[in-house]
């Protein structure tokens, strides 16, 4: 128990999105930040439901390959200065 400890983050996150549909809450569209190939069945559901805006990766160099199969108006690199403007203050 003194090891490093790891948590579900990435099973939250898409149980937390699935929980949301399932009830039917209101809400436009997730911009998720990650690189991680986990979400990329929960991101290809999402753009089926027309529920995802975009994908923003920290690093665009080890974002998975796995989001190479989306198109590129679903994802974006979080280094840009323009995305940057947009979502920073």
């Amino acid at each position: 128990m003194l090891g490093t400890k790891k948590g579900n983050v990435d099973s939250d996150i898409i149980f937390s999105v699935m929980k949301r549909l399932y009830k039917q809450e209101k809400f436009d569209q997730i911009v998720l930040v990650s690189g991680d190939g986990d979400y990329k069945m929960l991101v290809d559901f999402l753009i089926e439901e027309q529920k995802f805006r975009k994908v923003l990766f920290p690093d665009g160099k080890r974002a998975s390959s796995l989001y190479k199969q989306i198109t590129r108006q679903y994802f974006d690199d979080l280094s840009k200065v323009d995305i940057q403007k947009k979502i920073g203050k």
